[in-house]
């Protein structure tokens, strides 16, 4: 089996997954989240709220940054820090990686004469094993932004990643 999978540049198409599928289990956002988006965006804590507590998504409303002089520039912000993505959220996709890879797997093949089930000499460490490095931190950022219905990754503070979408 092949253990470095830095020569090799795979990615996974996931069709029809929603960000709460492979959430699931994250803590809900906490204080800290709240704490790093404001130190990202520059802006009081105040300004920050939380929107949806389990999907990470925060309500950012800086009344400092007002370039348009209305008094207020509105967006959305969603964060995960790195180990939720590397623990929790990595191995929820790959579980249901693992799930369609199963059940793409045809019942019974007939070599030769002979009815083998594929399943039945599948290595499932294995196969957990090679999904779990297609996953990297880079790959999970790409998606999660492709997925969360508009937003776009920003960029990286103290070990959370941030999206933004604009309101």
């Amino acid at each position: 089996m092949i253990k470095v999978w830095s020569q090799f540049f795979e990615s996974l198409t996931i069709p029809g997954i929603k960000i709460d599928e492979f959430i699931a289990g994250v803590e809900t956002a906490s204080k800290q989240h709240k704490n790093v988006l404001a130190m990202f965006f520059n802006t009081y804590e105040s300004y920050v709220d939380l929107s949806d507590p389990q999907k990470h998504i925060f309500k950012i409303n800086d009344l400092t940054g007002d370039i348009l002089n209305n008094g207020r520039i509105q967006f959305s912000a969603m964060i995960f820090g790195q180990e939720e993505m590397e623990k929790v959220i990595k191995n929820n996709i790959a579980n249901l990686s693992m799930a369609e890879f199963y059940s793409n797997i045809p019942n019974q093949l007939n070599i030769f004469g002979v009815d083998i089930k594929p399943i039945s000499f599948i290595n499932k460490d294995d196969l957990k094993f090679s999904f779990e490095n297609i996953l990297t931190v880079k790959e999970l950022v790409r998606i999660i932004t492709s997925v969360s219905n508009g937003y776009f990754y920003v960029g990286e503070k103290d070990g959370y990643h941030i999206w933004r979408k604009n309101l």
